[in-house]
C-alpha cells in the first residue's frame, strides 16, 4: 500500500521561509536609525546648564598672566590661557563681558594628585574665531592662578529685555549646581564594569552633526571626537594634542552635551553595565537632516588626580555613512 507525504500545513510553510524569501531575495535594510530619542533618566536628564563665571589670570609677580589648561588629574595638556588669547567675541550665547577674562563652568571642584583645586574653563566658542578657529581652549585650571572673584552670568526672565553688560554680577569663585545635577547627571552608577576599556581618541567627520534641543540648528559632533585636532587654529591642530570631552549629559537631552571634563588619548574609562548607551543618526544640515551615519555614546567614570570618579557620557564608537565602524574605546 502506498502511504502519501504529509502536506505541510500553510503555516508551517511560512516558518521555513526566511525574510528575503518572502520578499523575493531582495535586499533587506535595517530600519533608520532616528536622530532624536535614547536613554533618558537618573544618569541624562534635561537641564545642564552652564555655570558661567568669567575671571581674570591672576598676575605674577612678573611677566604677562598664563594659566595651563589641564586634565581632571591635573596634568598640562600643553595648551594654556593667556590674557592675550582672551578676546570675547558675541553671538547668540554667552561671552566674556571683557578681553582678558578666562569662562569657567563652575560646577564642582576637582583635585590634582597633591590636593590643589581646580575648575573647569570652557573655550571655544565665544571667544575670537568661535569653535572652528578659536585659539582658547578647553580644560581645568588651577584655582590658585585666578583671582579669587569673577563675574556671574544669569539668563534674562523669560519675556524679559536685560542689557548684555547687566546680566553679570560680581561674585565669589566658588561652584553652584543646577536642576540636571540634581537629578542625578554625573553622578555614580551602580554596576561599573569590573574592567576599564582604554579611550582613543577618534575624529568625527564634519558633515556628522545634531540637531540643537530647538531642531534648527545642527552642530558638528567633531567636538565630542578630536577637538583638539579638527577645532582651532591650524598651528594648534598640528601639535599633537589628542583629547576628547567628557559630558555631564548627552546631547538628546535639553541642555545636553556640556562637557565635565577633557579625556586624553589612552586613558582608562570605566562604562557602566547598568545604564544603556545611545546611538543617534547624525544628520548633514538642520533644513535637509539627510543621515550621514550614527554616533553612539555611553555612561560612565574617569578620574581626578585625587582618585575621586567622574562620571559622564564619551563617545564611543561612530559610522560614517556606510564606511566602517569607528571605536573609540578597546
Amino acid at each position: 500500500m502506498t502511504v502519501a507525504s504529509p502536506v505541510a500545513s500553510p503555516a508551517r510553510l511560512l516558518t521555513r521561509l526566511t525574510l528575503p524569501a518572502l520578499l523575493g531575495c531582495a535586499h533587506v535594510r535595517a530600519p533608520a536609525l532616528a536622530d532624536t530619542g535614547g536613554y533618558r533618566g537618573p544618569f541624562n536628564n534635561d537641564d545642564q546648564h552652564h555655570a558661567d563665571l568669567c575671571v581674570r589670570l591672576r598676575a605674577p609677580s612678573t611677566g604677562s598672566p598664563s594659566v595651563a589648561l589641564r586634565y581632571a588629574d591635573g596634568t598640562p595638556t600643553g595648551f594654556a590661557l593667556s590674557t592675550a588669547l582672551l578676546v570675547p567675541q558675541s553671538g547668540a550665547g554667552v561671552w566674556c563681558p571683557a578681553p582678558g577674562m578666562a569662562r569657567l563652568d563652575a560646577r564642582e571642584i576637582v583635585r590634582t594628585g597633591d590636593g590643589r583645586a581646580m575648575l573647569f574653563h570652557r573655550g571655544g566658542w565665544g571667544f575670537q574665531g568661535q569653535d572652528a578657529e578659536s585659539a582658547v581652549h578647553y580644560g581645568h585650571v588651577l584655582v590658585a592662578e585666578l583671582d579669587t572673584a569673577g563675574v556671574r552670568y544669569a539668563s534674562p526672565p523669560t519675556g524679559q529685555t536685560v542689557a548684555y553688560d547687566a546680566r553679570w554680577t560680581p561674585a565669589p569663585l566658588v561652584p553652584w549646581t543646577d536642576e540636571g545635577q540634581r537629578r542625578g547627571n554625573g553622578t555614580a552608577c551602580a554596576r561599573p564594569a569590573a574592567v576599564a576599556d582604554t579611550v582613543l581618541v577618534r575624529s568625527i567627520p564634519g558633515d556628522m552633526r545634531y540637531l540643537n534641543s530647538a531642531r534648527t540648528n545642527a552642530v558638528p559632533y567633531a567636538i565630542y571626537g578630536d577637538p583638539s585636532e579638527d577645532l582651532g587654529p591650524a598651528a594648534d591642530r598640528a601639535r599633537g594634542v589628542r583629547y576628547t570631552m567628557l559630558a555631564w549629559s548627552w546631547i538628546n537631552v535639553r541642555g545636553g552635551g556640556v562637557a565635565r571634563t577633557l579625556v586624553r588619548d589612552g586613558a582608562p574609562f570605566r562604562r557602566c553595565a547598568d545604564v544603556p548607551s545611545i546611538r543617534l543618526a547624525a544628520v548633514a544640515d538642520a533644513p535637509s537632516r539627510r543621515p550621514t551615519g550614527w554616533v553612539e555614546a555611553a555612561y560612565g567614570a574617569v578620574r581626578d588626580g585625587a582618585g575621586t570618579s567622574l562620571h559622564g557620557w564619551l563617545v564611543v564608537a561612530h559610522r560614517h555613512g556606510d564606511a566602517p565602524i569607528v571605536r573609540h574605546l578597546r
